[in-house]
């Protein structure tokens, strides 16, 4: 998430002419302004008040040009602080329509322009306040700030810069200035610049916020937490630091206390779509797929045009095994935001649950296209690859995840099952070596090596894998079969009759199971329980028999 530049309300304290009006007329005059001419914040006053006050000055019809032109640029000032910001550039336009030199008038246009997101005109009009003024600090802040927001850094920084220069205890300067870095991700200067922000104003929540985003980057998230804490503990309605702070307990997959910190993100601000759509990733994490799509749907009803929000909601159908709808989701992400990998990708899985392996693959190829360093992309190809038999192609997919992430266990293991497929089982050996390595509980990487060595006759070492992959993931039905496979070679042929049972129980239709039971029944004697097996074997996979021949099993 982007650090938000955050904006100070600009100074304005113009002070209106006349020295020989009413007592009630110099009333209005003291209330036409929310500052004093020091620069302080007047007691007792408030936007309203300056509005009313000022508007009695505008149509009293007695002040002076200049005085009217302080009038109406005071009035545009409280306007623009109640987030009225086209009254605000009407009356500051006739400010500056009756006094062309008033430097603060164009600032302050500046700043609603900017507050409106139109950075263009706010950039002109803090030119002109430039030119008018070369020592208005708020100025070349205010300009930043449009460079900032325009996202070209290096321009915002310059301003931010000469902004310091004029005004070294202008907090929100560095602040911004923390921000413009951050965008360029020179996060230990940005963090320098929000710690002397803070220095400035130990009471600047949002440069805790901001700091506590840098810090997240840098996966650092107990300072991120720390930081977050301090701006909530500022403003207890900063819905953005609730977010931030369960975005990164969701890192640490503190799910429940995510959650928590999305609920009150959402109940500060009902319509905030980001924390909807981060509390469906964080149901998502938690496996409750159905409340997470919940999530994930009042994110889109906010925001129709947001593709992460189809995209968080496809992969939810996709875990729900409801393809065809995980699809739809990431067609209308793509339709929205053609480049979106991440869409691209996951649409790319979804086809490869349907086994539409071809279709899968374009969509990785376009998912690379756009990130070329997207490894879970090319490990996917590599798995639609080898689905469609084309091992080496597989092989290279996997070499390129393992290049681009070397401590990538599911591109190992993977690349172990190709190998095993080509019948160079030392090379899985190898692979599956490394992947345990890397991840000592990787159950499949077990089950791989296992399965390998059962081939080539290691078997009291494959039977310890099996059994370690089962003390991890018990109950698991390639396991569970595999191991069927290393009793049966064991001429073990009750416990291979009872490891294939079970593998059967989880997948009736385990071709595998069913023709090594088969085997073994026969074996022991059951003819006719043997031929049905190897039967409805055949059936599912009519070249088993040769695939058995392979493991060194022939038929008896």
């Amino acid at each position: 998430m982007r650090a938000i530049g955050l904006a100070v309300l600009p100074i304005v304290a113009f002070l209106l002419g006349g020295t020989t009006a009413a007592q009630d007329r110099d009333v209005q005059r003291n209330r036409c302004t929310l500052y004093d001419e020091h620069g302080k914040f007047r007691a007792g006053a408030s936007p309203d008040l300056v509005v009313d006050a000022c508007t009695a000055i505008i149509q009293s019809g007695q002040e002076t040009t200049n005085g009217l032109a302080a009038a109406f640029a005071n009035r545009g000032y409280a306007y623009r602080s109640k987030r009225e910001y086209d009254r605000a550039i009407q009356d500051l336009d006739q400010a500056i329509k009756l006094d062309p030199n008033l430097a603060l008038a164009f600032a302050n246009r500046g700043d609603a322009y900017r507050n409106k997101r139109e950075y263009g005109r706010a950039i002109k009009d803090y030119d002109q306040a430039i030119r008018l003024d070369w020592n208005n600090a708020l100025a070349f802040y205010g300009r930043g700030a449009a460079y900032g927001g325009k996202r070209e850094n290096d321009r915002a920084i310059q301003d931010y810069d000469e902004a310091i220069k004029l005004d070294p205890n202008l907090a929100v300067a560095f602040n911004d200035r923390g921000a413009a870095y951050y965008g360029k991700r020179e996060y230990d200067r940005a963090i320098q610049d929000y710690d002397q922000a803070i220095r400035l104003d130990p009471n600047l929540a949002g440069a805790f916020y901001n700091r506590g985003i840098v810090y997240h980057n840098k996966r650092e998230y107990d300072r991120a937490i720390e930081n977050y804490d301090e701006a909530i503990r500022l403003d207890p309605n900063f819905a953005a630091a609730f977010n931030n702070r369960g975005y990164t307990y969701h890192e640490g997959r503190e799910y429940d206390r995510a959650i928590q910190d999305y609920d009150q993100a959402i109940s500060l601000v009902p319509n905030y779509a980001r924390a909807f759509l981060n509390r469906g990733a964080a149901y998502s994490g938690k496996r409750e797929y159905d409340r997470a799509i919940r999530d994930y749907d009042q994110a889109i009803r906010l925001d129709p045009n947001d593709a992460a929000a189809f995209a968080s909601r496809g992969i939810a159908y996709g875990h729900k095994r409801e393809s065809d709808r995980a699809i739809q989701d990431f067609d209308q992400a793509i339709r929205v935001d053609p480049n979106n990998a991440l869409a691209l990708y996951s649409r790319g899985i979804a086809y490869s649950g349907k086994r539409e392996y071809d279709r899968a693959i374009q969509d990785f190829d376009q998912a690379i296209r756009l990130d070329p360093t997207y490894a879970a992309a090319f490990a996917s190809r590599g798995i639609a690859y080898g689905d469609k038999r084309e091992f080496d192609r597989a092989i290279q997919d996997f070499d390129q995840a393992i290049r681009l992430v070397p401590n990538f266990t599911p591109a190992f293991v993977n690349r172990g099952i190709a190998y095993g497929e080509k019948r160079e089982y030392d090379r899985a050996i190898q692979d599956y070596d490394q992947a345990i390595r890397l991840e000592p509980n990787a159950a499949p990487a077990f089950t791989g090596r296992c399965f390998a060595r059962a081939i080539v006759n290691r078997l009291q070492e494959g039977l310890a894998d099996c059994d370690e992959s089962l003390r991890l993931r018990p109950g698991d039905g390639d396991t569970l079969g595999t191991r069927g496979l290393v009793y049966l070679k064991l001429k073990e042929l009750d416990l291979a009759l009872t490891g294939y049972d079970a593998a059967l129980q989880t997948n009736p239709k385990n071709a595998s199971a069913l023709y090594g039971r088969g085997i073994a029944k026969r074996l022991k004697g059951d003819k006719a329980g043997s031929n049905a097996d190897i039967a409805a074997a055949k059936q599912i996979s009519p070249d088993i028999a040769e695939d058995f021949e392979r493991y060194g099993v022939g038929a008896p």
